[in-house]
């Protein structure tokens, strides 16, 4: 399965924002491409309250050719919540609502929590995902392995300021839990904070595959063989 990652500086628009990614992603085909953290509008308050349930119709001018996955502002009846979807060409699908709101970016004032943590089918396998913040909780990510999960994805919008420990966090969830980790973070500055980028695809191992480093408005893409899940289960054998 070919997995990829848009690390992106989120705009203060959303169309543009779209229309980066399917810039970015225009040349690929048949692959699952996560997405930053609430990717279209990035923490821009003002901007969100404004959004009704029309705004993830926006995810149909996606292009076709690939899988999109990412989190993005859900309205809901009693109120917004940050959510992981799905794109695929026969529609969008709704797999999670951020239960762990970020306190320092004001989420908890804005967002309702979600419930839960769920796995889902991919190809040739079980994925998990989590959003951001949830990185910090390590049990999350036991559960999604007990699950099942061989892969996970995680969006995120980190700061520059903290991203030495997106990084550490990252590759310990990969090899704690023996499966494929992929985390894309937006970059660059936006609305006064600077995020810090680094975006990664992680095997079991621990290994960091690809990495973004630090640059705004790039792609990197990598295959995965989710036999070596099993290979190093086996290998080094865990309770968890």
């Amino acid at each position: 399965m070919k997995v990829g990652v848009v690390q992106l500086r989120i705009e203060e628009n959303i169309e543009k924002n779209i229309q980066k990614v399917n810039d970015l992603t225009l040349n690929y085909k048949d692959t699952v491409f996560l997405l930053p953290e609430l990717f279209t509008t990035g923490f821009n308050y003002e901007l969100i309250q404004t959004l009704d349930e029309s705004h993830i119709k926006l995810l149909n001018s996606l292009n076709e050719n690939n899988t999109f996955m990412g989190s993005i502002v859900r309205k809901k009846e009693d109120g917004f919540y940050n959510s992981f979807f799905i794109k695929y060409k026969s529609g969008i699908y709704f797999i999670y609502d951020k239960v762990n709101l970020f306190p320092l970016m004001d989420e908890d004032k804005y967002f309702n929590p979600g419930e839960g943590y769920y796995t889902f089918e991919m190809s040739n396998a079980k994925a998990g995902c989590a959003i951001c913040f949830d990185l910090r909780f390590c049990e999350i990510f036991v559960q999604l392995r007990k699950s099942g999960a061989k892969i996970v994805f995680l969006p995120a919008e980190w700061p520059k300021k903290r991203v030495e420990h997106f990084k550490v966090l990252c590759r310990a969830r990969a090899i704690e839990n023996q499966y494929y980790f992929v985390a894309c973070n937006s970059v660059g500055n936006t609305w006064g904070e600077k995020f810090g980028g680094n975006s990664m695809i992680i095997d079991p191992w621990g290994n960091i595959l690809k990495s973004a480093d630090d640059k705004e408005d790039t792609v990197m893409v990598d295959e995965i063989d989710f036999s070596l899940v099993d290979e190093v289960r086996n290998t080094i054998p865990m309770r968890c």
